[in-house]
């Protein structure tokens, strides 16, 4: 695709993109200054995150959750796993085309250079970061990999390095992501009161 988009002058105008991508208006309203638009993708990203979580609490996003978890059992359960994969992609690719319509106006201009292999990478670390299990994880993974960078300036050309490390660390101890901690913290909770719990029984029968 990526090919496509850097030879095909005609359509993407290749490695030149294409300029002076005017912003939209709203209800009447111009969306030329920053904070306009700003609140105006704002409120995109709200509605469609409000979509996307009624989606994940009817019966289809039950099929995902099935199917995601254990493809083999969600297919004897009399889930369809060839039609929600496909149904998956294309919500997917609907969120994908919403977002580069917002990403175009606001640097009104583009070119295919931002859209290599790189940033697919980066927005698959993203969700491992946050946590793909959860909805808020891609979320907090994107602000780790925007923030990040900033924080590590000093490091200059390690910074790749340094964040790939940190990532398979992660990976290996918190495979869930960073909003798995909550999770593995209240699980040790539960395990620890329940210890104490055996442990006192013989205590009191002793008593």
């Amino acid at each position: 695709m990526w090919l496509v988009l850097r030879n095909e002058e005609w359509l993407t105008g290749g490695t030149f993109g294409i300029n002076n991508i005017a912003r939209p208006s709203f209800l009447g309203l111009s969306l030329a200054r920053p904070l306009a638009f700003y609140y105006f993708t704002l409120g995109v990203t709200a509605l469609l995150a409000g979509c996307l979580w009624r989606l994940l609490a009817s019966p289809w996003g039950k099929a995902f959750t099935a199917l995601r978890d254990n493809p083999t059992r969600a297919e004897s359960l009399g889930i369809d796993t060839r039609a929600y994969t496909l149904l998956s992609f294309a919500i997917g690719a609907v969120y994908a085309g919403v977002a580069g319509a917002l990403f175009a106006p606001l640097v009104e201009f583009i070119e295919p250079a931002p859209f290599g292999v790189n940033a697919s990478i980066m927005m698959y670390l993203m969700v491992v970061v946050g946590g793909a299990g959860h909805f808020l994880g891609p979320l907090l993974g994107a602000a780790v990999g925007v923030l990040l960078p900033e924080w590590m300036r000093f490091a200059q050309g390690w910074y790749l390095f340094f964040f790939g490390v940190a990532v398979v660390a992660l990976m290996l101890w918190l495979p869930d992501g960073l909003l798995g901690i909550p999770e593995r913290l209240r699980a040790r909770r539960l395990v620890r009161s329940a210890r104490a719990a055996v442990l006192a029984e013989p205590r009191e029968r002793e008593a």
